[in-house]
């Protein structure tokens, strides 16, 4: 087993602890090696390159004080089980890590206790079985800003992880294979996160707390499930945008939002597919919109708006359009001037769109045979409309 121990900062004077411009390289080959790197100082560069199994690389830059800015981390790791982090406080920093093979692992971790930004974070890596995890710490106010976290992952039963707080944030997840995991977390305003998996059974995941949030999941395969919760702990979710996007068979998709002005959009191209929204959690909200797509055989779109009438969940609408065979759309609202269209095109359809309130209205189009349409409105100043062509007629 070899170790190398390179610390900077140990090698500086006693009287000077804070040096600039330090540079350290380090080539491993071989099993089992260590590296272990400390800088401390204004734009360091650390460059750790490892060629086999079991190895381990470690790069923190800044201590005492936070001192750590334009700083620079590369490591690259090729072979099986190896695990490579990296730690930077303070600003403008960059890490980028590398690993390919199965099991390993990689960590970087930028703003430590709410402080720092504009700090970025890569991760690559090619294999099965592998994590990473970045953290981008910050509170709401002024720390924690325009930070960016990437991640890319090639093979099977990969997964990875981002958490970040502050504000103009941008987190980016791509991951090809199957059975893979993504898991984002944003704390903050004007944060964006964006998920693209391909391939089956993956499974993507994001919470974000704040306001004018964005947050996009793609997925191409069949077995998906995408889920996405923007709000909770004192309801802060207001002008939140959630695009979920998933082209195959048998997927899944969920988003809830809470308090107002908030959008979800949901498009499913493929057989099976399922797709759910809830918005204004608990007599809470309002100004929200749904927006359900499906294309394909046996879908089934949910949208549950709630409102206490005359209070909240005032003024929401959902869109459900559904193209195929064997399709459910289910609107139910509670709350005031809210606003629900379905329209199905296909075979064996049903639609039900339930509203209590006052100022609704609902409009449910459908062209094909045995369609089933069924709207209950308690409330005053309620409109129906349904549409039906061919098959059987529908209830009202």
């Amino acid at each position: 087993m070899k170790k190398v121990i390179f610390s900077l900062a140990t090698l500086l004077s006693t009287t000077v602890i804070v040096a600039q411009s330090n540079t350290s390289s380090i080539d491993q080959s071989g099993d089992t090696n260590s590296a272990s790197i400390t800088q401390v100082g204004l734009s360091n560069s650390n460059t750790t390159m490892q060629l086999g199994s079991g190895n381990n690389a470690e790069t923190i830059q800044g201590s005492e004080s936070f001192v750590s800015r334009n700083g620079i981390v590369t490591q690259m790791q090729t072979g099986d089980k190896n695990s490579a982090f990296a730690q930077h406080e303070e600003d403008n920093n960059e890490v980028y890590q590398v690993q390919t093979g199965n099991a390993n692992t990689a960590s970087s971790t930028q703003n430590l206790v709410h402080f720092g930004g504009e700090n970025l974070s890569e991760q690559l890596q090619e294999g099965n079985g592998n994590s990473s995890m970045i953290s981008q710490e910050g509170n709401f106010a002024s720390f924690g800003e325009s930070n960016y976290a990437g991640q890319g992952q090639s093979g099977d039963e990969n997964k990875a992880e981002t958490t970040q707080g502050g504000v103009e944030n941008f987190s980016l997840i791509l991951q090809s294979g199957a059975f893979n995991s993504a898991t984002m977390a944003q704390v903050g305003d004007l944060n964006s996160g964006d998920q693209r998996q391909v391939g089956e059974a993956n499974a993507a995941s994001a919470e974000q707390w704040g306001e004018s949030n964005l947050l996009i999941q793609a997925q191409s395969g069949g077995g998906n499930v995408a889920t996405s919760l923007q709000g909770s702990s004192s309801f802060d979710s207001r002008g939140g945008i959630v695009d979920q996007l998933q082209d195959g068979e048998e997927n899944v998709a969920f988003a809830q939002h809470e308090e107002d002005n908030n959008l979800v959009v949901q498009t499913q191209v493929g057989d099976e597919n399922s797709a759910s929204a809830s918005q204004n959690l608990r007599f809470f909200g309002g100004g929200n919109s749904t927006t359900q797509l499906q294309v394909g055989n046996g879908n089934i779109a949910t949208a549950t708006q709630e409102g206490d009438t005359g209070v909240f969940g005032e003024g929401n609408i959902v869109s459900q359009s559904q193209s195929g065979d064997e399709n459910n759309a289910i609107s139910e609202q509670s709350g005031e001037l809210n606003l629900s269209s379905i329209i199905q095109t296909g075979n064996l359809n049903m639609a039900r769109d339930t509203q209590i309130g006052s100022g609704n209205s609902t409009l449910v189009n459908q062209t094909g045979t045995l369609h089933s349409s069924i709207i209950l409105q308690n409330g005053t100043n309620n409109a129906a409309i349904v549409t039906q062509s061919g098959g059987t007629t529908g209830e009202l």
